[in-house]
């Protein structure tokens, strides 16, 4: 996330309608949350950037968004990252980061930056400036994701599941 208000903090001069909502929980590493507070305040972003913590409404949430910026520097499958996708919305995300430079096919779903706050403040900004890529890209990315929808996953799973057990 600081790499994020980061970036933010460098696009939001130029894009001054825009704000960031951060979304998850923040209990797990109060240190780290109070620094990204303390990172908001010095770029004088209080009104900007706001932590709105853990939500029910995902769907909803991420339908109200444009683009899903996720700055991780390591990553599983990246769930939120795919869910954000398989809404309709374009992507941004390192491309150092395993996992996430598999979901986002850059230039396609999505952009794929180098790591930092101004490759990603870069990619954040062709986005922005440009509502018609955002809905191209996002309409890929929707596509793409349809790929791990669950009746598609359940059934892998089920067809992997019976092979096992007719090799055992």
């Amino acid at each position: 996330q600081d790499l994020l208000i980061e970036a933010f903090k460098i696009v939001s001069e130029k894009h001054s309608e825009w704000k960031l909502d951060i979304y998850g929980d923040t209990s797990f590493n109060k240190n780290y949350y109070n620094e990204c507070i303390e990172l908001i305040k010095k770029y004088k972003l209080e009104d900007k950037v706001e932590f709105c913590g853990i939500t029910k409404d995902v769907e909803g949430v991420l339908l109200n968004s444009s683009i899903f910026a996720f700055p991780s520097a390591y990553e599983g499958f990246g769930m939120a990252l795919a869910e954000g996708m398989s809404v309709g919305l374009p992507a941004v995300g390192y491309k150092s980061c395993p996992a996430v430079n598999e979901l986002i096919k850059d230039g396609e779903t999505g952009l794929l930056c180098d790591d930092g706050a101004e490759p990603l403040a870069q990619a954040l900004e062709k986005l922005m400036s440009d509502k018609e890529l955002r809905v191209k890209m996002g309409k890929a990315a929707k596509a793409d994701m349809a790929q791990f929808a669950p009746e598609k996953i359940w059934d892998k799973w089920e067809e992997l599941m019976d092979k096992e057990l007719k090799n055992s």
